[in-house]
């Protein structure tokens, strides 16, 4: 289990679907929403770029500690979108 999933699993806010909606926000980020689940980007057959792996990382890095922080998935989606309309 890598370090994204045991700090789901062991956050407060964990609930049964927290997974699947936190790799999902990740997918849209890093696409910057051309998609919209995991699922579908990888019905696509696409790869992600250099700079969407860095990007990734980023993001997962952040919502680590989000998590590790306690904020729930509504303030970190709301956090990290305000981050990314601030940043372009």
């Amino acid at each position: 289990m890598n370090k994204l999933d045991t700090t789901i699993t062991n956050s407060k806010q964990s609930k049964p679907y927290y997974h699947k909606i936190i790799v999902d926000l990740l997918v849209q980020l890093t696409t910057s929403g051309k998609y919209r689940s995991l699922r579908a980007f990888k019905q696509s057959g696409d790869k992600l770029t250099a700079e969407q792996k860095e990007t990734l990382r980023r993001y997962t890095d952040s919502i680590i500690l989000l998590l590790e922080l306690g904020m729930a998935f509504h303030e970190i989606k709301q956090f990290l979108v305000n981050k990314k309309a601030r940043l372009g």
